[in-house]
């Protein structure tokens, strides 16, 4: 049942907590929550792969195949069956959303679940120790819509000065004057105080704040002030400054790819075939050229033909290892897996992602509503917080610390206050995969008091990347995120005055009139406490506890040369016919802030250069 459904049958039952489909939607969160927790994430894609038929079965010839039904997918399935004469088939791995992963407050939970494709890093040394195993989690939605059904909903399209810089590596039409009209044709901005010319108010994409805001908001911005930051639009005209966070939420729900671009044409567009639970596992060359794709659905195998395009929007993950598994890739690491080198490109090659430090937790003498869940639900269905906030976020923080009032950002601050900001000692495996030892980091928290602030280092020099277990698409990918690697350890360094600034709002009379106190506990760097410097003590912590805030970009990225680069100005890759890459993993070098906004925006611009090309538009 739809979300709005249930909202205009509770509209007049609630305030007696009467309600008998209300009741119904309590268990049914209940319930969830209960797997989710008892959830055993997938090891591998046998579960995609099991087949006792070796037959080969025709899934028929489309004008265009999409590969991935996320955020990408999503836009490129509407906008090219706009056109009447062209026949569009979207396959997606995974199936629909429910009522559950569209409540914000829970997407912690939707990430340990069937929805999330279940992958890990390979260990290093530099980050994650006090995770299981040395491994951060890394969720990637497995599911309609996306990884933006699992995200934070944050709407940010990073810095004009990323952009920019493409277009001075010699990547025509990609300059932020260019790509401004994508980001507002997606858009339907529905805040007050927005800066004119930078935002869409008629698009499909929803983007609000969320409230009412909770009693921290105001001393953040106020600490925040006091530190010589203003209160900004940051997808507006100043890119550092302090804000509430935009979110791409409709009323009280989720707003992914999949409601927002599919949800209103899929039943209505006869040229429109979207197919779920359908596992790409090849893509069909015929020498240089891209034919179709072979995939798996319901224990069968099929193919699929394209007469113009294949168009892979997988991800920055899925999308190299689908890439690589049909012969496009190094052809060291093809080779090694004994697959037929079709195309020699460095697929995979420049992973680059946001590393957040994710052990800042202050206590107040703020106290908030200690409701329950039933509570919680029934704010929820009107529109309130605090379950319409995914876990807790609120406000944010852009800064400089390198030179403070010049140049864009190096740092995020994310402030999440009580009571969803910081998974308890319970939950801090099922969220952040922190081992039995450093769960302890959460004992004593108090959900009704403390808050945390997430240090996400936004222009990371370090690169990783995305390799190949196998020749068998049942194995997972291979992602070595290579935090804190990079030859001069800038890294670490900017990392390092982000963890000091954060510490120096308690300097503020904003913080010490809430009596703001730093209560972070840093386990396995107490004898580095003891015995080393301020600074050795804080390196120690951010291996530690720095995870990952899922924003894996520059797999497949766009360039002039085959030699550094996959795809080409119009995500057409190199040296390939009738083969585009639509998704983050084209961005050609990572970008200061989420790349939700602008996935979405390169497949609009993307869709419009399809459109051009073949004289539709």
């Amino acid at each position: 049942m739809n979300i709005y459904f249930i909202c205009l049958l509770l509209a007049n039952c609630l305030e007696l907590y009467e309600c008998s489909q209300f009741d119904e939607f309590v268990d049914n969160v209940s319930d969830y929550i209960n797997y989710s927790t008892n959830y055993i994430p997938r090891k591998s894609n046998k579960d995609l792969l099991d087949t006792c038929n070796s037959s080969l079965h025709y899934y028929g010839e489309y004008d265009f195949i999409i590969v991935g039904g996320g955020s990408a997918g999503s836009v490129l399935a509407n906008r090219l069956s706009e056109i009447n004469d062209w026949k569009v088939l979207l396959l997606e791995a995974g199936g629909n959303q429910n009522n559950f992963s569209d409540i914000p407050a829970f997407c912690g939970y939707v990430t340990h679940s069937h929805m999330d494709w279940g992958y890990f890093t390979t260990p290093r040394k530099t980050f994650c120790q006090g995770m299981v195993n040395k491994q951060c989690k890394f969720s990637r939605g497995k599911v309609l819509g996306g990884s933006g059904v699992l995200n934070v909903m944050v709407y940010h399209r990073a810095s004009p000065s990323d952009y920019d810089s493409w277009e001075n590596l010699g990547i025509d039409g990609w300059s932020y004057e260019e790509i401004l009209p994508y980001f507002i044709k997606s858009e339907r901005i529905q805040i007050a105080d927005y800066d004119r010319g930078y935002h869409g108010t008629q698009g499909p994409l929803h983007v609000n704040y969320t409230a009412p805001r909770t009693s921290l908001s105001e001393p953040f911005f106020k600490a925040c002030e006091e530190k010589g930051l203003k209160r900004i639009d940051y997808n507006g005209k100043n890119t550092v400054g302090v804000s509430r966070m935009q979110f791409t939420i409709n009323f009280n729900k989720r707003d992914d790819g999949a409601h927002a671009f599919l949800d209103p044409i899929i039943d209505k567009r006869s040229n429109l075939k979207v197919l779920l639970n359908a596992f790409v596992t090849k893509i069909l060359l015929n020498n240089s050229t891209a034919k179709g794709v072979e995939f798996m659905k319901d224990y069968k195998k099929y193919t699929a033909k394209a007469k113009m395009e294949v168009i892979v929007s997988s991800g920055s993950i899925n999308t190299p290892q689908l890439l690589m598994l049909s012969g496009i890739g190094p052809k060291e690491e093809l080779t090694k897996h004994k697959i037929e080198v079709k195309n020699d490109l460095p697929v995979g090659r420049f992973l680059k992602d946001h590393p957040m430090f994710i052990n800042m937790i202050f206590r107040s003498n703020n106290i908030a509503p200690n409701r329950t869940l039933r509570e919680n639900l029934k704010r929820y269905v009107r529109g309130e917080t605090p379950l319409t906030n995914a876990l807790g976020v609120e406000n944010v923080a852009f800064i400089n610390t390198k030179t403070p009032g010049r140049g864009p950002p190096d740092i995020e601050l994310i402030i999440t206050p009580p009571p969803l900001g910081v998974p308890d000692k319970s939950l801090s495996y099922l969220f952040l995969n922190l081992d039995e030892y450093f769960s302890e980091v959460y004992e004593g928290y108090n959900p009704l008091t403390d808050f945390c602030i997430y240090i996400v280092l936004l222009n990371p020099k370090s690169v990783g990347s995305v390799t190949l277990q196998s020749k068998n698409p049942i194995d997972f990918p291979v992602i070595d995120l290579n935090y804190f690697s990079d030859p001069n350890n800038e890294d670490i360094e900017t990392m390092y005055r982000g963890i000091k600034y954060a510490l120096s709002l308690m300097n503020t009379k904003a913080f010490r009139d809430i009596n703001a106190t730093f209560i972070g506990n840093q386990l396995g760097c107490r004898d580095v406490e003891r015995n080393g410097s301020e600074k050795e003590y804080w390196t120690c912590a951010i291996k530690h506890f720095t995870s990952t805030i899922y924003h894996p970009m520059s797999t497949t990225r766009m360039g002039r040369s085959s030699k550094d680069s996959v795809v080409n100005s119009k995500c057409l890759v190199h040296r390939t016919q009738n083969l585009r890459v639509v998704d983050a993993g084209v961005i050609p070098d990572i970008i200061r802030g989420h790349p939700n906004a602008p996935t979405f925006m390169i497949a609009e611009k993307v869709s419009d250069d399809i459109k051009k090309y073949y004289g539709k538009l």
